[in-house]
């Protein structure tokens, strides 16, 4: 299996008049949960937006009209009020519902617990509580940032999680996971942001009174997700068997951020391991968090300083997404927020401010972004980048419970890589009066980062009567449908896939 899955790759080479041959793998691989991003920190901006303005940003990441986002991540903050130190960073700050004396406070952070609810009224799927720091009340510092977690607080802690989950949970919530810890090697000395470290030793007895206190509690049905951790390959490997051993038959799933940026050969390593260090049956990976790569180059030095809302990088992080589906076989894909400031104001520094690439300022963090200075000018607009986009093509079309099926890479050229899934039954639309139910979907997400187009064949699958969706979404277009659709002429269809392009083809069956 390793040796498959290390192809990075394609490795056939082809020009624009050449026919590229693909078919997909006949063997079923994972199931797919989810695709989305996070609510940190953005809401504390967003909750000063007209309400306008806030309901459009709620239907563009949660409804089939927008992103159709199937996952979204609460930060469950960890400033009490009153902490010794706070958070530095502007808007970072989240306020917990556990105050400083010891009291809670469940009116507290209005602005996250607006557009969590918010995800709640669009039932998306997977909610998930994650947590960068415990609240200052339990930290041995006072605050919510520089401090390193202590075996005394374990109990603690746990009935803190479980008090936050069952009350939400018993308010309605559906809240699928928790995740107690967040880069768990960082304990944020600097208060820039929320963080507390926890060594190896420390993340299973964490994890395991954590389950044992959800179990006695309304919030029962939370799975527990660990480690967050920030680097798979440098951080991961070396710490994984001083806690996974011991912990995973009480997580829900393991999860892991990716800032090592990771080769394919490096990411099939930390995934071999984790099958060696669980028994081979470990808890399906969730992808948790990337975010700020400047390049598709791998390494810690990826991370830097670039503002990107073009193909250019939308499609390095398809790549990543692709990445982690099928050489980790990770059951979902989280970027890290769903919403960014602009490195500058477009009202003031003109339109290119929100299109055009700028490597000297700003992060490609966010999906949509907002002007930072929108006190002053009262820009309340939502500027969205191709990232925002590519990520519609994940998690419109391959929602939960597709399962995914190889598009192996060899079949395609330099450049190209092809993700596929089939769903069951679902409820699919062409227009406001054009929608009906079909007994299945087939999904094939192709993503091209040549600068020229290539003539595809594409076998379609089994029992498959019709190719109703296609989609691209390139440099001059954000999200096209493709008229008149190609045929299938004989079972399969001829398409041209274009160049610096994501291109879904969506096929029914009866």
């Amino acid at each position: 299996m390793i040796s498959a899955i290390l192809l990075a790759l394609g490795l056939v080479s082809s020009t624009r008049g050449e026919v590229v041959n693909v078919k997909i793998d006949s063997c079923p691989q994972q199931e797919i949960s989810s695709f989305g991003a996070s609510g940190a920190w953005w809401p504390n901006d967003l909750i000063h937006f007209p309400v306008e303005q806030q309901n459009n940003l709620s239907h563009w990441l949660f409804s089939e009209d927008g992103l159709y986002l199937s996952s979204y991540r609460y930060n469950m903050g960890g400033d009490g009020g009153n902490d010794t130190h706070q958070v530095t960073t502007n808007g970072s700050r989240v306020e917990s519902f556990l105050l400083r004396n010891g009291t809670y406070d469940w009116s507290r952070d209005h602005a996250g617990v607006h557009f969590l609810k918010e995800a709640q009224n669009y039932s998306v799927p997977y909610v998930t509580f994650f947590i960068n720091a415990a609240p200052s009340h339990i930290a041995t510092n006072g605050a919510a940032c520089g401090w390193n977690f202590t075996a005394n607080k374990t109990d603690e802690y746990a009935d803190y999680m479980t008090t936050v989950l069952s009350h939400w949970v018993d308010h309605g919530i559906d809240i699928k996971y928790i995740s107690p810890m967040n880069e768990p090697d960082n304990n944020r000395s600097d208060c820039g942001q929320e963080g507390m470290s926890v060594v190896p030793a420390l993340r299973a007895p964490i994890i395991n009174t954590l389950r044992d206190s959800l179990d006695n509690s309304s919030a029962s049905c939370v799975g527990v997700i660990a480690d967050e951790t920030s680097r798979p390959y440098l951080q991961g490997i070396p710490e994984n068997p001083h806690w996974l051993p011991e912990a995973y038959k009480c997580m829900s799933n393991t999860a892991v951020h990716d800032y090592d940026y990771v080769t394919d050969d490096q990411l099939a390593q930390y995934y071999q391991q984790v099958l060696n260090l669980t028994g081979g049956s470990p808890p399906p990976i969730k992808f948790t968090e990337i975010c700020c790569s400047n390049s598709s180059g791998n390494g810690p030095s990826a991370f830097a300083s670039q503002n990107d809302p073009t193909m250019t990088n939308a499609l390095i992080v398809a790549r990543y997404v692709w990445q982690f589906l099928t050489i980790a076989n990770a059951q979902s894909f989280d970027w890290w927020t769903a919403v960014a400031d602009l490195p500058c104001s477009p009202s003031i520094d003109g339109e290119q401010c929100a299109t055009a690439v700028n490597n000297t300022a700003g992060y490609n963090s966010g999906l949509i972004y907002i002007d930072p200075n929108y006190n002053q000018t009262h820009d309340y607009n939502l500027y969205f980048t191709k990232r925002a986009f590519m990520m519609k093509h994940f998690a419109y079309f391959h929602r939960p419970g597709s399962v995914r099926y190889d598009v192996p890479s060899t079949q395609l050229p330099y450049g190209v890589n092809a993700f596929a899934t089939k769903n069951g039954v679902y409820t699919i639309k062409r227009s406001a009066v054009e929608e009906r139910n079909w007994a299945q979907t087939w999904n094939v997400l192709f993503f091209n980062n040549q600068s020229t187009s290539f003539n595809m064949t594409l076998e379609a699958p089994a029992a498959i009567s019709h190719l109703y969706h296609v989609v691209k979404t390139d440099p001059s277009t954000d999200w096209e449908e493709v008229e008149p659709r190609p045929e299938i002429t004989n079972g399969v269809v001829n398409f041209e896939l274009p160049a610096e392009s994501l291109y879904t083809l969506q096929f029914c069956a009866d």
